[in-house]
């Protein structure tokens, strides 16, 4: 029987919401330099990387438990709002082979000077032996976090 299930987190980012929106809708060109040791490399497989249902490839480090590989396709974004949500179909390798649904939900809001920022992870387990990507949503968590430290720092 297949478990469906979702998780959240969030923190408070330093970065203002503008800066750290706009770096997340344009990840797919710094991320390889400015996070090196987790992002190979990064292709747009379909569509201008921005709009509804383009596609990334994302080459992962040798040295990630998790994943060599992922498919990305964005399939809902609200710039006014500051919401995206990624199916995280494709993915080779590890861990996510045994998740059949993983979708990421991202929303950045202003808040004083800095952000708040939420995600949200839905997922299907295929099966009852498979574990909650509980694991996943905090690497995830940390993701965003050194995103948000890369950012002050420039």
């Amino acid at each position: 029987m297949p478990i469906h299930g979702k998780l959240e987190g969030g923190f408070e980012a330093k970065s203002s919401a503008d800066k750290f929106w706009g770096a997340l809708r344009n990840w797919y060109t710094f991320f390889t330099e400015a996070f090196p040791n987790v992002y190979k490399a990064v292709e747009i497989v379909s569509g201008d990387g921005k709009a509804v249902g383009s596609v990334f490839r994302v080459s992962l480090s040798e040295d990630s438990p998790f994943a060599k590989s992922i498919r990305e396709k964005i399939e809902a974004v609200d710039d006014a709002k500051r919401t995206v949500i990624l199916d995280v179909a494709g993915i080779d390798g590890n861990l996510f082979d045994i998740y059949k649904k993983y979708v990421l939900h991202i929303s950045v809001t202003p808040k004083g000077d800095g952000s708040e920022v939420k995600i949200a992870v839905e997922y299907e387990n295929p099966t009852e032996k498979y574990p909650e990507p509980i694991g996943i949503i905090d690497v995830e968590l940390e993701g965003l976090q050194d995103l948000d430290a890369y950012l002050q720092s420039k």
